[in-house]
């Protein structure tokens, strides 16, 4: 089935960025957890987003502002889980890029700077470490741990666009959670939703950026 972008995430194809910025859960690599842990506990998605949410020590975490120790001990406070390493199941839930994703991004970096703007964790920046080489595929690499910001909050997308020492109009950002789309759009950054059924693949396409 063809993928459907909003009227809003159109943009005029006369136009064309400088820096391509992306996402990586949902965009660039499948996210899994959301739906695990749905599952497993008998919830809805929304249900983990809110209790995530909700909770300060995750907060901080994605922030760079809790230990290790801190989030791995939270995690069976927030949910049921199988009686198996929680570090190691919790970084199963990301998995390898979609296919073809990496291909086009070694093309794409040869027309564009590109870039990733990820709410993430020291955990799960390891673990994508060992799935693919961040610094290879991108040329500019930004995480919520590092930034010590995390999407929507205007900040996080802010202290990525002086960092690039860009005009924001020159960046198209793209995401798979409308929150932190509205976010980016609030800056001034020209945002597209990603279906993370697929990835980023279709989008790009859709929007001529490659065949």
């Amino acid at each position: 089935m063809a993928i459907e972008i909003e009227k809003r995430d159109k943009a005029p194809m006369t136009v064309k960025p400088k820096i391509l910025l992306f996402d990586l859960g949902g965009v660039i690599v499948p996210w899994v957890g959301t739906d695990f842990l749905a599952n497993f506990n008998d919830i809805s998605p929304d249900d983990v987003t809110a209790k995530l949410g909700q909770s300060k020590v995750f907060y901080d975490f994605e922030r760079g502002l809790a230990s290790e120790a801190d989030f791995l001990a939270e995690l069976p406070r927030l949910f049921k889980l199988p009686e198996i390493d929680i570090k190691a199941l919790w970084n199963s839930w990301v998995l390898p890029p979609y296919p073809g994703t990496l291909e086009v991004l070694a093309e794409l970096k040869t027309q564009f700077t590109t870039a990733c703007l990820s709410n993430t964790n020291a955990l799960h920046w390891e673990h994508l470490g060992t799935l693919f080489d961040l610094n290879d595929t991108f040329h500019y690499t930004f995480a919520s741990q590092i930034l010590n910001e995390a999407k929507p909050d205007a900040m996080s997308y802010k202290k990525p666009i002086e960092l690039l020492n860009c005009d924001i109009q020159d960046v198209w950002f793209f995401d798979d959670t409308h929150a932190n789309l509205e976010g980016a759009r609030a800056v001034g950054l020209t945002a597209f939703h990603v279906d993370r059924s697929v990835g980023v693949l279709p989008t790009l396409r859709k929007l001529g950026l490659i065949a």
